[in-house]
């Protein structure tokens, strides 16, 4: 048997060209770990966040009003630099969540006691 050896005229192709030297810039180091513009929010606005939304779906005005406490605290110590700026959002929609989801319980018992207030009017007077 005797030996093969690939050439250019088995593959029907030239090699690929050497690769260009060309110069860059070397990409930018990563920002430093620990730093108070991390990218990490803090535990009080994600919790400001659950209980915004836990509000919504199932918990009402008993989560409502921590969410928009918690919230509103963690936007004073994001301002103040106590707290990473990158949990700003999660505050941000936490304590507007918070704060609708109050306004609406608090119109809907005004509604059902005017309600009431109606029934026991009408009521009181077709006697």
């Amino acid at each position: 048997m005797k030996p093969y050896s690939f050439s250019q005229q088995d593959f029907g192709a030239p090699p690929p060209p050497p690769p260009t030297n060309y110069s860059s810039t070397p990409p930018p180091p990563p920002p430093p770990s620990g730093s108070m513009g991390g990218d990490k929010a803090s535990s009080r606005a994600t919790w400001a966040l659950i209980l915004g939304i836990a509000a919504w779906v199932f918990c009402g005005i008993f989560t409502a009003i921590p969410a928009w406490i918690m919230g509103r605290n963690e936007m004073r110590d994001i301002d103040a630099g106590h707290a990473p700026q990158s949990g700003r959002t999660l505050a941000q929609i936490g304590m507007w969540l918070g704060i609708v989801n109050t306004i609406i319980y608090v119109l809907a018992i005004i509604g059902i006691g005017l309600y009431f207030l109606v029934i026991v009017l009408i009521l009181g007077t077709s006697r």
